[in-house]
């Protein structure tokens, strides 16, 4: 798995318990810091999203199955998979959405 398909899973496993709302506590708010992350990677000066890459990020939180492919070109595009900041984001995203029991076979 590239560093941008660790990305955009994390960000359609945090959209998909948004949208079922089992969202609140932890695994909503590593969701909104990964957003966060991905934003500004996307908007900084070296992103090529833009504008564009916003609205794709924007529209993947309330599609992820529609948006899905986009937001992996996207990601891709603006170098998000290889960004340590955006990657600890979503590693910590996908290790609390698995739980305490997950959590505590993964290597530290």
């Amino acid at each position: 798995m590239t560093g941008a398909e660790l990305v955009a899973t994390a960000l359609t496993t945090g959209a998909a318990a948004g949208l079922t709302g089992t969202s609140r506590g932890t695994v909503h708010d590593l969701h909104d810091a990964l957003r966060q992350a991905v934003r500004r990677r996307v908007t900084g000066p070296d992103g090529t999203g833009g504008r564009h890459g916003v609205r794709v990020l924007d529209a993947h939180a309330t599609d992820p199955d529609v948006w899905g492919t986009r937001l992996l070109r996207v990601l891709v595009a603006c170098g998000a998979g290889e960004d340590e900041d955006v990657l600890r984001a979503a590693r910590a995203l996908l290790r609390a959405e698995r739980g305490p029991a997950a959590r505590a076979t993964d290597e530290p």
